[in-house]
């Protein structure tokens, strides 16, 4: 806790030092007692200011799970300990790097009766994907004079996780430009609703009844459901080299948050349809891999680019080999990285045996490093070492590149 002198306090402490100091020199009775009485308000009215935030408990209720660019709700509980009503109580809720223009937010009672929680509620749109801490929240209180200002720090940490925005676009499937032959690629098995029988599992609540397995379920003294086999039409591979090149442009809009943005829809229109979706996120050592279908798994996965950072050097060279054990052969690749020029199309070129197209997206890092908007709408396509190449531009249209990036075939040079 602390306290905040305003002018008027400090007008008054002025007189009341003023006065004191008037009453030693002259010893009037009347300058003594006016001292005294000076001296008394004045210590009257800071305790008051204290005691104002006291006997106050804060309890906020937000998402832990949010959207980057849509707006959430963030509700805060006020409960009175004291046995009178409290009114016109102001308090303060931070939380940093969830709103554009502020790091807190006002948040205000009229009335707190005794022992009735009371709430209050504001909205949040948070820029960009992350983690984030809302608190702590601090309780704004003083006398009834305006003379002294009193806050009161609450440590009320809540976490919450900001989500990439996903963006719509346009699906084609894409014609193959890999050397495998098109008779080789094969659906790929998952769990889902068909009627090829997998196994059992563990009864997930809602699942209809007539899925229970009862013999199992006796057996083990639990409800367990069957579960079948779902042929997916395709499969989808992500590799995202996280690197500290591409945090160039600004906190929102820079190749990172485009590559983790572009991911984020393509696992959301994925999820929908009957395709698995495999991701691979390489951060200098270290290295985050997802594969499933559905939008429980889009959910695991858009955690997962919440929280993806980058490092020095994407390690390409060291982890290279090491893609097939996480992306699976046969499947559609799509890779995000810096701009590395011909060094880094060497290095992806050796993919293409084993996947059924490489899509190389990289960024023009001029345009965000100068924050220049191109002429024309991107990305500038071309075609290399077997490699169909997409550079994006700074504020290119994300869902316009999707749409080009899954449409039928590859078109070479210029602006597509």
């Amino acid at each position: 806790m602390f306290s905040k002198f305003t002018v008027n306090s400090a007008v008054f402490l002025g007189l009341t030092a003023f006065t004191v100091g008037a009453a030693l020199y002259f010893r009037n009775p009347l300058l003594v007692y006016t001292a005294i009485f000076m001296v008394t308000a004045n210590l009257f009215l800071y305790v008051w200011a204290q005691y104002s935030v006291w006997g106050l408990e804060i309890e906020r209720f937000s998402p832990h799970l949010a959207i980057a660019t849509k707006p959430c709700t963030v509700r805060l509980a006020l409960t009175n300990n004291r046995r009178a009503s409290r009114y016109a109580i102001l308090g303060f809720d931070l939380h940093r790097g969830l709103a554009r223009r502020s790091s807190y937010t006002p948040v205000a009672y009229l009335e707190a009766p005794p022992g009735t929680p009371m709430e209050a509620s504001y909205e949040l749109t948070p820029p960009k994907r992350g983690i984030f801490v809302l608190g702590p929240f601090y309780l704004y209180g003083g006398d009834p004079f305006g003379f002294y200002k009193c806050w009161r720090k609450v440590d009320l940490p809540s976490e919450m996780t900001v989500l990439p925005c996903p963006v719509d676009f346009t699906y084609r499937n894409p014609a193959s430009v890999s050397n495998l032959a098109q008779d080789e690629l094969e659906t790929v098995s998952v769990a889902g609703a068909s009627t090829e029988f997998l196994g059992v599992r563990e009864y997930m609540q809602g699942e209809p009844l007539r899925h229970v397995h009862w013999p199992s379920t006796a057996r083990m003294g639990q409800l367990i459901s069957r579960q079948y086999e779902q042929n997916v039409a395709a499969s989808i591979s992500t590799l995202l080299l996280a690197e500290d090149v591409l945090l160039e442009g600004t906190e929102t809009e820079n190749p990172l948050e485009y590559s983790l943005s572009m991911i984020a829809s393509i696992g959301s229109m994925t999820s929908a349809e009957r395709f698995q979706l495999s991701h691979l996120g390489i951060e200098g050592e270290h290295q985050e891999s997802h594969t499933g279908t559905g939008r429980q798994s889009y959910q695991e996965l858009a955690v997962k680019l919440a929280r993806t950072g980058s490092a020095e050097h994407s390690m390409l060279d060291v982890l290279n080999r090491r893609i097939l054990d996480y992306l699976p052969p046969g499947s559609r690749l799509i890779v995000f990285a810096a701009d590395g020029g011909p060094e880094l199309y060497a290095r992806l070129e050796p993919l293409k045996i084993s996947y059924r197209g490489v899509t190389l997206v990289t960024f023009d890092q001029r345009s965000f490093s100068r924050r220049l908007v191109p002429e024309q709408p991107g990305p500038l396509v071309s075609y290399s070492s077997g490699l169909l190449i997409y550079k994006v531009f700074f504020r290119d249209n994300l869902s316009n590149i999707l749409t080009k990036v899954f449409a039928q075939g590859a078109v070479r040079g210029g602006r597509a």
